[in-house]
């Protein structure tokens, strides 16, 4: 039941109100990493990042494919739209650090290549230097097996 009115805020775009219900089915559903990946963009875009980056990792160390395989159409994935918002303010922050992890994070569900670009920009000035090296390296060893 969780799941399924955390999927209608989802698609309604109503992030907020997603979260707490996505939450509870992560208890209560076989399907919990389609839930996680929708917790992830839940967190980036309510501004809770060290949520959205640990659940992020989480995904990344079981299996990468299970963001970097999404279906636009099937998963209802909204990075599409939010990306060009994230990108804009890019260009008006002096210190982008978190901007860079926002947007490594939603383009995995996309365009690999710009996620690792934007990880890897991360890696360099973020706080959470080991983490962001232990996703790069799973990325990395993923993709080239």
């Amino acid at each position: 039941m969780s799941e399924m009115l955390g999927n209608r805020y989802f698609i309604a775009r109503q992030y907020d109100k997603a979260i707490p219900q996505l939450e509870a089915a992560l208890t209560e559903d076989a399907n919990v990493e389609k839930v996680k990946k929708k917790l992830v963009i839940c967190y980036v875009q309510t501004v809770q990042l060290e949520k959205a980056l640990k659940l992020f990792y989480e995904i990344i160390i079981k299996d990468p494919h299970i963001i970097i395989d999404t279906d636009f159409y099937h998963d209802d994935c909204p990075c599409p739209e939010i990306l060009p918002s994230w990108e804009q303010k890019l260009s008006f922050s002096e210190t982008p650090n978190d901007l860079y992890e926002v947007l490594g994070i939603l383009y995995l569900y996309c365009d690999y290549e710009k996620s690792i670009t934007y990880l890897k920009k991360a890696h360099q000035v973020c706080d959470h230097k080991s983490l962001l090296a232990s996703i790069l390296k799973k990325l990395n060893t993923s993709i080239s097996n």
